[in-house]
């Protein structure tokens, strides 16, 4: 008896664990298809034209071009509290993932004898946070990585997100999200 206790509990152990690494080894094949375009993308050879930013916050924009097709944006701006870097790949004139980096920066104002206020030269980083958005060809979202690295597919948090982005987009990119 204890033998086929042993062996029924081994067998249940073998297919729990099969069960498991088959469902991590499962990818959405739209995330797949997405994460192999944008492995191309950075691959190609691509001509760029950028261009300087100053309305409210200061930074540049870059477009990615192959021929006369756009195929990734940059943004870099400067914020009082840190910096904002975003990577926007495109295909067929839509937004199919974003990239975004937060560097959250504590600024130290130093008064000078003349009175003058300057900025400390190497602001105290606080933290980094990192966000991915993926979108179908239709221009849905399909998933979502929050800056704790937690995945939301077809949850409230994506669909804020999702929202959130929209809401706040900026104006290079037009109608492409």
């Amino acid at each position: 008896m204890k033998k086929i206790m042993n062996f029924v509990l081994f067998m249940l152990c073998f297919f729990s664990f099969n069960t498991a690494v088959y469902a991590v080894a499962k990818i959405n094949p739209v995330i797949k298809e997405i994460r192999n375009e944008k492995d191309r993308t950075d691959k190609e050879k691509l001509t760029v034209r950028k261009e300087e930013v100053d309305d409210g916050a200061i930074g540049e924009v870059s477009y990615y071009y192959k021929g006369n097709v756009l195929k990734k944006i940059v943004s870099y701006f400067d914020f009082e509290t840190g910096n904002e870097y975003r990577e926007y790949y495109i295909k067929n004139d839509k937004v199919y993932f974003i990239y975004e980096k937060m560097t959250h920066t504590e600024h130290i104002i130093k008064v000078m004898p003349t009175g003058e206020s300057v900025w400390k030269e190497n602001p105290k980083v606080l933290g980094i946070s990192e966000k991915r958005y993926y979108f179908d060809s239709n221009g849905e979202i399909v998933r979502y990585i929050d800056e704790k690295g937690n995945i939301h597919e077809n949850d409230l948090q994506m669909r804020e997100a999702d929202e959130e982005i929209r809401r706040f987009k900026l104006n290079f990119l037009g109608n492409r999200l």
